[in-house]
């Protein structure tokens, strides 16, 4: 049995005409940013939580009984997420609005270490974490102009996963295939790094990039062929391809990187386009790329549909 995940069942449980949720009177979720490293070195019972939650016990004994103090490098980096706060309350509405009617939690807690995490990512519900030290190494100096937009663009990222979880529990649907998997994550994080995308992939104008139109010629076939592998594999096979959906190096996401940028090039206003693929759920992942998708590819992409029904686990 797969991860027992819980999605949606597929389009039209919402009409796209629903209301944004915020035009209905609601408050947008406050924001909270703790620090969570002591004055002494360690971490507070914030971070030891998140620790516990994303490590192996070995991993989690490893780092929590570290004492390491906030290097100048990592306050810099704090000051900086604390000073986008308010800017943050402002990115918050439109994208639950997207989300309605699943409400985001009131308060959104940013909770900032500096050992064991990643860059950015959501630990729960309600809680955004930033390990201080990942955000230094991976883009160095907090005030290079670039990492201003950097974070608030890892914020609007997690803070889209914040919303997917208060959607999927409104809208349950199990995982039990490894192809189930994969559409889950493209969906949950094709729509995640719609929002870490860059000058470097859309321009002024939201065209692509010819860097982004190179970087699709590759994984386009990549994604369908995937896709394939997918629909009969067993959990040895599955992993390595699951694995490398979503994480790594950006432009090898062959999952998330090409659904994000089908999103980011689909027919004006974004914002239906984008309502439309949360509403549709993992399911739409199939007509997002049948809309976008290289015609050469377009054979092996519906090859890979059809060996879903043949290949049931």
């Amino acid at each position: 049995m797969w991860r027992n995940y819980r999605v949606i069942v597929g389009a039209g449980l919402i009409p796209l005409c629903a209301p944004p949720l915020f035009s209905q009177g609601r408050p947008a979720p406050d924001i909270v940013v703790v620090t969570a490293v002591t004055r002494d070195g360690r971490s507070t019972d914030d971070w030891l939580a998140i620790l516990r939650s994303r490590l192996d016990a070995a991993q989690y004994d490893s780092v929590a009984a570290l004492r390491k103090l906030l290097a100048p490098e990592e306050a810099s980096w704090d000051s900086l997420i604390r000073a986008r706060q308010p800017a943050w309350l402002g990115f918050a509405a439109p994208i639950a609005s997207l989300y309605s009617p699943a409400e985001p939690p009131p308060v959104v807690r940013i909770i900032l270490g500096n050992r064991g995490g990643e860059d950015a990512f959501t630990a729960d519900p309600h809680t955004i974490g930033f390990d201080l030290s990942r955000l230094f190494a991976l883009y160095g100096a907090s005030n290079d102009p670039a990492n201003a937009l950097r974070i608030d663009r890892l914020f609007r990222h997690e803070f889209s996963h914040i919303l997917q979880k208060a959607w999927l529990t409104a809208h349950p649907w199990p995982i039990k295939s490894p192809l189930d998997a994969a559409l889950f994550d493209i969906w949950t994080e094709g729509l995640g790094n719609y929002y870490s995308l860059s000058s470097q992939w859309v321009d002024s104008s939201g065209k692509l990039t010819s860097r982004a139109r190179e970087i699709l010629t590759v994984l386009e076939p990549r994604f369908a062929s995937n896709l394939r592998s997918l629909a009969c594999a067993d959990s040895a096979t599955a992993a390595p391809l699951l694995a490398t959906l979503s994480s790594g190096p950006f432009d090898r996401k062959w999952g998330a990187l090409p659904a994000a940028l089908w999103l980011a090039t689909e027919a004006a206003p974004v914002d239906s386009a984008l309502r439309r693929f949360i509403v549709a759920g993992p399911g739409g992942v199939w007509d997002l790329a049948a809309g976008h998708i290289a015609p050469e590819v377009g054979n092996s992409l519906q090859d890979a549909k059809r060996a879903r029904s043949h290949c049931r686990q």
